[in-house]
C-alpha cells in the first residue's frame, strides 16, 4: 500500500467515526442551520417592533415658563396640520416623492432610497423618522430644565432666549434644546422637536420673504443635491462585509474545534492514541489522515455557515431589508472568491487546533487550549472588520484581518486580482508552517506522554539531539516568522521620514537583512543543534559550479529586464508603484556607485543565500525531497518580495539558485550567481558604473530598458549552458549530503 492509499484509508475511517459523533454534527450543521434565520429573522422582528414602539410613543417636554408652553403647544398643533393635509401645508412634506416639483427646501432622493434599508431601520433611523412624523408630546412646567432631561423626569427641554418668534415678526431668536443622548428615548424625543422647530423655521422665512416680494431661491444662493450611486448589490455587500467575514472566521474554527479534540485528547482518553502510534503506518500518514479530516469538516461548517447566511438573506427576505428595490441583494459572485480564500485559511486553523490539542491529556483540558486559540483569531479579525481598514501595509500579510479585508472587499465588488493571490499566497505560507508543526509535535514522545516536565523538553536545548539539518517544521517556522517580520520592517523603513532614502535606507534594509536572515538562522541552528556546514551547504563546490554560477549571474539579468518589459504590456504596474519605484530610482541615481553595490547587491545576496537555499533548503529536503523542495523554497524566495510583478521573476531566480545548491552540494557558486545578478541590474544604466563597457560591447534597450531581442537570445544561451553544467555536476555520494537528507518517519 502506497503512501497515498494509507492516507486515504486513514482519514476516511475518522472522517466516518467523527460523523457519528453528535457534538461534531450539531456544530457543523444544526448550528448554521437553525442559528443564522433564527438570528437575522428574529433581530429584525425585535428591531421594528422597538423602532415602532419609540416613534409612537408619549413624550415629555420640559419648559420654564407658561408663556413659552403655550407657543410649543401651537407650534406642535400647527405642525401636526400639516403632517394631516401635507398638500396644503406651506412647508414641504418631509418624504417627497421621486417625481415631486425639485426646489430648494427639497433633497433629490433616488427611487431606490423610497424605502429604508437596514441600517435605517435602527435608532439612526428612527430618529430620521420622527424628524418627518414627530411622536405626541406632553408639555411640563419646570424650573430648572436640565436637571429635570437629567433626572429623566422630562425626555426633552427647550429654553427661549428672547421673544417668542412670530410669523410676522421680524428678528431672529434663539432656542436652546436639551437633552439626554446616551437615552435613546431622549435622542429620538429631541429630534422630534427639532424636525418640527425646523419646519416652523421655514415656514416663518417663507412669509417673511413672500411679503417682500422675494423667492427662497434669495437666501438659498448654494442648493446641495445629494445621489448615491451605490447599487443595491454593493449596499448589501457594505452591510455583509461588516457581519459575515468575521462569523465565518469564527464558524470555521468552531467547526474544526470538536473533531481536533476527538482525533488527539479523545484518542488519548480512550487509551487508543499509544496503540495507534505504534501501528505498522508513518507518523506523517497518520497525521495527514487527521489533518485531513478537521480540514474537511472546517470547510463544510464554513460552506453551511455561508450557504445559510446567503439563504436567509435571500430567501428569508433579509436582502430586501438591507437593499431595498432589488431582488437579488446578496453579492452573488464573491461567494465562490470567498469560499476560495476559506480554504488555506480552514487549513492553517486545523493544523494549528491540532497542534495544540495534542498537548492535552483530556477532553476538558483541551477545551482549555482552544480559548486562547480562539482570541488569537479574533483579534486580527476585530482589525479587519473595522471600517477604516484597507488591504494594504501590514494588512496584506497579517493572518485573518487579510482575509476579513478581502472578504469585505469582494462584498462590495472590488475584486482586486493582486490583493487575492497575495492574501492567498501569506495564508497559505501560514498554513504550510501549522502543517509542518503538527507533524513535528504530534510524533513526539512528549507529546503523546503529555506532562509538565516533558512538554518542556521540547524547548530546551540540551534536550535537543545534533542534527545535520534543521527539520521541515522548524524551517518553515523559521521562513514564517521572517517574512512577517521583514514585511513589517521594509513598511516601516518605507514610511518613515529619516529611513526612507538615501544612505540610512540602505543601511537600514541590510542591517534588516543581516539580522532576519543571516544572524537569525545561525542563531536558530546553533539553539536547535544543527550543524552549521551542512545546514547551510558550506562546503567547497567542484570547479564546474563556478562555470555555472558565472554564465546564470551573468545572464539573467537580460532575461529578467526581457520578462519585465513583456509583462508589463499584459499586466500593467499600478501607477502608484510606479511612481514609487521611479521616485526611489531618482535618489538613487545622485548616489556612488559602491553603496548599491554593497547593500543592495553584495549583502542581499550572502544573507538571502544562506536563508532560502541554506537554511530552508535543506530543512525542507528532509521531508519532501529534493525537487518539492527546490521548489518550495523558490515560491517563497518570489514571495519574500512582496509584488506580483517581480514574484515570477524572483521564483525563476530562485529555482535557479536552488539547483546549483542541491547539484554541488554548496552555497558560495549561488551567492556569487546572485551577487551578480544583483550588481549588473544595480550598475548596468549607470555612466560610472558598467553602461560605457556595455555600449561598447553593442549593448542596446528600448526606452522601456529591454535589451534587443540579440542579447535576450545571447542571455537565455548562456543560461541553459549554465543549467547543463548543473545538470551535469558530480554524483551525490558524500556521506554528508545523506545524513543531511535522510527522509525521517
Amino acid at each position: 500500500m502506497n503512501r497515498f492509499s494509507r492516507i486515504s484509508t486513514i482519514w476516511r475511517k475518522e472522517l466516518i467515526d467523527t460523523l457519528r459523533d453528535r457534538r461534531t454534527l450539531i456544530a457543523m450543521v444544526l448550528v448554521p442551520l437553525v442559528l443564522y434565520p433564527a438570528l437575522m429573522l428574529g433581530s429584525l422582528q425585535a428591531l421594528e417592533v422597538q423602532v415602532s414602539q419609540l416613534v409612537t410613543e408619549e413624550y415629555t417636554v420640559a419648559v420654564p415658563s407658561q408663556e413659552v408652553q403655550t407657543w410649543l403647544r401651537q407650534v406642535l398643533d400647527a405642525d401636526a396640520a400639516q403632517q394631516a393635509a401635507p398638500a396644503q401645508s406651506m412647508a414641504p412634506a418631509p418624504e417627497a416623492p421621486a417625481s415631486a416639483p425639485h426646489s430648494p427646501w427639497t433633497r433629490f432622493e433616488p427611487a431606490v432610497q423610497n424605502k429604508p434599508s437596514l441600517k435605517d431601520r435602527g435608532m439612526r433611523g428612527a430618529r430620521g423618522d420622527v424628524r418627518g412624523r414627530p411622536p405626541p408630546y406632553r408639555i411640563i412646567l419646570v424650573d430648572d430644565i436640565r436637571a429635570a432631561v437629567a433626572a429623566g423626569r422630562a425626555q426633552a427641554g427647550v429654553v427661549v432666549e428672547g421673544p417668542l418668534p412670530r410669523l410676522g415678526g421680524e428678528g431672529s431668536t434663539r432656542i436652546g434644546l436639551a437633552y439626554d443622548e446616551s437615552d435613546v428615548r431622549s435622542d429620538i424625543a429631541a429630534a422630534g422637536l427639532k424636525g418640527v422647530l425646523e419646519r416652523a423655521a421655514e415656514q416663518m422665512l417663507r412669509q417673511r420673504l413672500s411679503a417682500r416680494g422675494l423667492g427662497v431661491e434669495f437666501v438659498v444662493p448654494i442648493e446641495m443635491v445629494e445621489e448615491n450611486v451605490a447599487t443595491a448589490e454593493r449596499m448589501a455587500g457594505a452591510v455583509l462585509g461588516q457581519i459575515v467575514p468575521l462569523i465565518l472566521i469564527i464558524m470555521t474554527i468552531t467547526g474544526a474545534i470538536y473533531p481536533a479534540i476527538d482525533l488527539t485528547a479523545g484518542e488519548r482518553e480512550r487509551g487508543t492514541l499509544e496503540t495507534l502510534m505504534a501501528a505498522p503506518v508513518p507518523t506523517a500518514d497518520l497525521v495527514a489522515g487527521k489533518f485531513v479530516v478537521v480540514t474537511l469538516i472546517g470547510l463544510l461548517s464554513a460552506v453551511l455557515n455561508l450557504l445559510s447566511i446567503g439563504g436567509t438573506i435571500y430567501l428569508g427576505g433579509v436582502g430586501a431589508v438591507i437593499s431595498p428595490g432589488s431582488e437579488a441583494a446578496v453579492p452573488l459572485q464573491a461567494l465562490p472568491w470567498v469560499l476560495l480564500l476559506l480554504v488555506p485559511l480552514a487549513v492553517m486553523f486545523s493544523a494549528v487546533l491540532l497542534a495544540v490539542c495534542s498537548f492535552a491529556r483530556s477532553f476538558k483540558e483541551a477545551q482549555n487550549y482552544i480559548v486562547p486559540v480562539m482570541v488569537a483569531a479574533m483579534i486580527p479579525g476585530v482589525v479587519g472588520i473595522l471600517p477604516g481598514t484597507r488591504l494594504e501595509g501590514p494588512i496584506i500579510v497579517m493572518p485573518v484581518a487579510n482575509i476579513v479585508v478581502l472578504t469585505r472587499e469582494l462584498f462590495l465588488g472590488k475584486f482586486d486580482l493582486e490583493a487575492i493571490v497575495w492574501v492567498l499566497l501569506s495564508t497559505s505560507l501560514y498554513a504550510g508552517a501549522a502543517i509542518a508543526i503538527a507533524a513535528k509535535l504530534f510524533g513526539q514522545e512528549a507529546v503523546l506522554f503529555a506532562d509538565a516536565g516533558s512538554v518542556r523538553t521540547l524547548f530546551l536545548r540540551r534536550f535537543f539531539r545534533p542534527s545535520a539539518a534543521p527539520s521541515a517544521a522548524q524551517a518553515l517556522l523559521l521562513l514564517t516568522v521572517v517574512y512577517s517580520l521583514n514585511f513589517f520592517i521594509q513598511q516601516a523603513i518605507g514610511q518613515s521620514p529619516l529611513l526612507s532614502h538615501g544612505m540610512p535606507f540602505l543601511m537600514s534594509v541590510a542591517a534588516a537583512l543581516v539580522v532576519l536572515m543571516g544572524a537569525g538562522p545561525f542563531g536558530v541552528a546553533r539553539y536547535m543543534k544543527v550543524e552549521a556546514g551542512s545546514a547551510f551547504a558550506l562546503r567547497w563546490p567542484h570547479w564546474g559550479a563556478w562555470v555555472a554560477a558565472l554564465c546564470l549571474g551573468g545572464s539573467t539579468w537580460i532575461l529578467a529586464r526581457n520578462w519585465l518589459g513583456l509583462q508589463q504590456r499584459w499586466l500593467p504596474m499600478d501607477p502608484q508603484v510606479f511612481q514609487q519605484i521611479q521616485s526611489q530610482s531618482a535618489w538613487m541615481d545622485q548616489m556612488p556607485i559602491w553603496p548599491l553595490v554593497v547593500f543592495l547587491a553584495l549583502i542581499p545576496a550572502l544573507c538571502e543565500e544562506l536563508f532560502f537555499r541554506g537554511y530552508v533548503l535543506s530543512g525542507l529536503q528532509r521531508s519532501i525531497g529534493r525537487g518539492a523542495a527546490v521548489l518550495t523554497s523558490a515560491l517563497a524566495f518570489g514571495l519574500f518580495h512582496y509584488t506580483a510583478h517581480r514574484f515570477l521573476v524572483a521564483a525563476a531566480l530562485g529555482l535557479l539558485l536552488a539547483l546549483l545548491v542541491v547539484q554541488y552540494r554548496s552555497i558560495w557558486p549561488a551567492m556569487l550567481a546572485h551577487f551578480l545578478h544583483n550588481a549588473v541590474t544595480q550598475t548596468a544604466d549607470r555612466e560610472d558604473g558598467l553602461k560605457p563597457l556595455l555600449e561598447r560591447l553593442g549593448y542596446v534597450a528600448d526606452a522601456h530598458g529591454v535589451p534587443a531581442p540579440a542579447w535576450a537570445l545571447g542571455a537565455g544561451v548562456a543560461a541553459l549552458i549554465g543549467v547543463l553544467v548543473c545538470a551535469f555536476a558530480p554524483a551525490r555520494n558524500d556521506a554528508l549530503h545523506r545524513s543531511a537528507t535522510a527522509g525521517v518517519r
